[in-house]
């Protein structure tokens, strides 16, 4: 982390966001832990990744399993903490990170513990795959821990690779490499973990700079439109139908309501009890749903490092909120 970091995210006392009860209804015995990524398609089908067993899943509009996606492509991985001097091991499993749900319902995840960028259709077939699986890079045909992607009403890919590299990425429909901007740094352009991106309908790239505590704006010709700064740690970002910005703060348990041009407009905190919030998406109906990484812990002693992380088990272990907004 970086030593400055802006202020918190405060409660701005609007109208709670209160979760939908009993959803989603999981198949017996499986649970959704540690929820990195929801998108939702044009036929109302919830998709989400996590990295528990199972790890990359589809649900009906009313929170019933629809299916599994794409099981056979997906495995554990050992990922890193690249944000300091020297890698930092965190864990084995499987490292889903990024979920879009393009225009043509496709939907693509980010492994950053692989490396890559696949393309399924909602079916489960692995359409396309980007990036070298377990080599990391940085040129046209390698990435590094990617975070996330979005794609345009014309097929083309926006990238942020953004744990190892410090850039984004511009390819076409079929992965041809277009171009790239961005270095690590904290002037406009420069990136210190650039962490999601969204496509708003202006045409405008609107992404999470999360360790400079900001949010940039792009052409997609990759030009700096503007700086949003002093956001304490953005994970989630997603440009609405409703004309709205949503983003989620996973270190302060917080969902913010951005307008286009910046300014904050509402923020909500610890919704439905959420952990840490770490990616937003926001449906034409007003269906605001969570994706929660946050991981519960038991104290096991007076010591900060005593202590243990607890399955996740049961009504409590489903990270995946569905929150109707208020009028």
């Amino acid at each position: 982390m970086n030593a400055l970091r802006a202020p918190a995210f405060r409660d701005s006392g609007h109208a709670p966001l209160v979760p939908v009860p009993g959803w989603p209804v999981l198949p017996d015995g499986w649970v959704l832990d540690r929820v990195v990524g929801v998108g939702v398609d044009s036929r109302g089908r919830i998709f989400v990744a996590h990295r528990g067993e199972h790890p990359f899943l589809c649900f009906h509009a009313d929170g019933r399993f629809s299916h599994e996606v794409g099981a056979a492509h997906q495995r554990a991985t050992t990922a890193y903490d690249l944000r300091g001097p020297v890698p930092i091991p965190i864990a084995t499993r499987c490292w889903l990170h990024g979920l879009h749900v393009d225009p043509w319902d496709n939907v693509w995840i980010t492994d950053v513990g692989r490396h890559l960028l696949m393309k399924f259709s909602p079916a489960g077939e692995l359409l396309l795959t980007l990036g070298v699986d377990g080599e990391s890079g940085c040129d046209e045909r390698h990435f590094a821990q990617p975070t996330h992607i979005c794609v345009n009403p014309a097929g083309d890919l926006f990238i942020t690779d953004g744990y190892g590299n410090s850039r984004m990425v511009h390819c076409r429909a079929d992965g041809t490499f277009v171009r790239e901007w961005g270095r690590r740094g904290t002037e406009p352009g420069e990136f210190h973990t650039p962490h999601v991106v969204t496509l708003a309908p202006d045409g405008l790239l609107y992404m999470t700079d999360r360790e400079n505590d900001r949010i940039q704006v792009f052409t997609q010709a990759g030009e700096v439109v503007a700086t949003w700064p002093g956001l304490h740690s953005v994970d989630g970002l997603h440009a609405a139908a409703d004309g709205f910005i949503y983003g989620s703060s996973g270190i302060d348990r917080a969902v913010i309501r951005f307008d286009r041009g910046g300014k904050i407009r509402a923020v909500w905190t610890a919704p439905g009890g959420c952990l840490y919030p770490h990616g937003v998406f926001v449906t034409p109906q007003g269906d605001l749903y969570l994706a929660d990484t946050g991981d519960r812990w038991e104290v096991t002693g007076s010591l900060p490092e005593e202590r243990r992380n607890l399955p996740r088990t049961g009504p409590d272990g489903s990270a995946l909120l569905r929150f109707r907004l208020p009028g």
